[in-house]
């Protein structure tokens, strides 16, 4: 069992009945988790019962990575629905997100949405319960990794959607009716006081024991910080060379190994295996566990090809998240990529008869299952190959062309078994720039970082009009795939928030 089992596993959610697409906290009753604004008083005794709320707060994201992949990957030119011109309701949310004609009442973005604003609500409620921990390491501790995932939530809400609800505590009915969307400025402004609240006051150790490795440390909030202000800022602001150095940092880290070259990192096939979980390429995960306990990743069988007959992976398969012929020829572009072979799989051998079958499908998080919809890989949040493409960007986007930058990007393409670049290949910022713009594509693929750089970058619609033209499975339907307009690139505000407010701003063009 791995560790995380040990920790997810004391606490396993069967209900969930918080509103929070219109932030309506209401009662209810779960097994083994106290939701309601009463239950928690009569709970928390002591440090023992504020651990399971964090392990809680671990727990709901889950929910939120179950449609992580939709609203980002999909979203972006490294994948697109499997079949075009059907016409089930499943089919249609599919394309809607792969083609950006997104609506508000569009069931998965509500459900990610949920998602969200359930995960923050669970942290909100640990927070206000912590003083039961009388350690005082252990409580400073347990309020970092819930102000560690707030943050990851809310940088999320706020990349995808702009404006967004800030709730940081208990909200009764009264007060949801009548909330306002609060600004992007103001929702960075609690990210980073979060983030940098954490960092100041040394709230975490860092690296994580054994015994509770999956857990947020201080290395993984440096990596996140460095990504909002990488994300927030731009170059000239302080917070923006901040983010270099926070890179810097958790590169050289004991955590990560202060490695020096592509051999000094983890091989790239080793990374997302079962039997190599939490490796030192790891800085933040979502773990899952197999085993019919409720924490198994649905993954494998959601993104394995229909109909495989077992030849692939056990039960019902959904062939989502497929692969585009774009970012197919990306990689082939590079050769001997290893990376391709570990994410994408173009074929698969029946073993009954020895024939091979043509299926393109992303394989990075397929492994072997005896239950369906229960893997046991990991979805890698943060780790050390995007932290070390970022550094090569942001050294790049302050300084220019250099050594230091260079033998990050070099360290990514070292280990995927491609030729390396030199300071004459990319000689000025903008090639410099471009290359590793490239590069993070093809190592972080399917990882659902693609839709945040391009939304990071300012191209995604510019990126994603050129792929519907260039794609040739848009060209097989029966109508017109339409090119989309910058409003397309956030997601609307779900129907159901204004259900409860009819007043909140919806975003422009829903």
């Amino acid at each position: 069992m791995n560790t995380i089992g040990n920790i997810y596993n004391k606490v396993i959610a069967t209900g969930l009945c918080i509103t929070l697409s219109a932030l309506l906290l209401t009662s209810c009753n779960m097994d083994q988790y106290p939701y309601s604004e009463v239950v928690p008083d009569s709970y928390v005794k002591d440090s023992e019962s504020v651990n399971t709320l964090v392990i809680g707060c671990y727990n709901a994201l889950h929910d939120v990575m179950y449609y992580e992949w939709a609203v980002t990957e999909l979203r972006s030119d490294n994948a697109r629905m499997y079949g075009n011109n059907s016409t089930s309701n499943t089919t249609k949310l599919v394309e809607q997100l792969d083609q950006s004609t997104i609506g508000t009442e569009h069931e998965w973005v509500y459900s990610y949405w949920n998602g969200c604003y359930s995960a923050i609500a669970r942290v909100n409620s640990m927070l206000a319960s912590t003083s039961a921990v009388q350690d005082e390491t252990l409580r400073k501790q347990y309020e970092a990794e819930g102000m560690f995932l707030r943050a990851l939530e809310y940088f999320n809400l706020v990349r995808l959607w702009g404006p967004v609800f800030i709730v940081t505590s208990k909200v009764s009915s009264d007060v949801a009716r009548n909330m306002q969307r609060s600004t992007v400025d103001e929702v960075y402004a609690l990210i980073e006081s979060d983030l940098e609240t954490i960092i100041a006051d040394n709230m975490l150790p860092e690296q994580m024991t054994d015994d509770n490795l999956g857990r947020a440390d201080l290395t993984a909030t440096k990596a996140l910080l460095a990504k909002v202000y990488a994300t927030h800022y731009q170059p000239g602001d302080q917070q923006y060379a901040r983010a270099a150095q926070l890179c810097q940092e958790v590169l050289q880290s004991g955590r990560v190994g202060n490695p020096q070259g592509g051999s000094d990192l983890v091989p790239f096939n080793k990374i997302f295996a079962i039997d190599n979980e939490m490796n030192k390429e790891i800085i933040f995960t979502v773990r899952y566990l197999s085993g019919n306990v409720g924490l198994g990743s649905p993954f494998g069988n959601m993104f394995a090809p229909i109909n495989n007959g077992a030849n692939v992976i056990i039960g019902t398969c959904n062939n989502y998240n497929t692969p585009s012929d774009n970012l197919i020829a990306a990689y082939v572009n590079e050769g001997d990529d290893i990376r391709f072979k570990t994410n994408i799989a173009q074929s698969y051998v029946n073993v009954t008869t020895g024939a091979v079958v043509q299926a393109t499908f992303c394989k990075k998080y397929i492994n072997p299952v005896t239950t369906q919809f229960d893997g046991e890989s990991d979805w890698p949040i943060i780790r050390v190959g995007d932290i070390a493409l970022l550094y090569a960007e942001l050294s790049n986007e302050l300084n220019g062309p250099n050594d230091e930058a260079l033998k990050y990007l070099n360290m990514i393409r070292e280990r995927a078994g491609i030729p390396a670049y030199t300071l004459t290949d990319l000689s000025n910022t903008y090639d410099f720039r471009e290359a590793v713009r490239k590069e993070r594509r093809l190592e972080l693929a399917f990882e659902n970082h693609r839709w945040f750089d391009l939304l990071r970058w300012n191209n995604a619609m510019t990126t994603i009009n050129s792929y519907l033209a260039s794609e040739s499975f848009y060209a097989g339907y029966s109508y017109v795939v339409k090119p989309i307009a910058q409003w397309q690139v956030m997601l609307p505000i779900p129907i159901s928030v204004f259900n409860i407010n009819p007043d909140v701003a919806q975003n422009t063009g829903y």
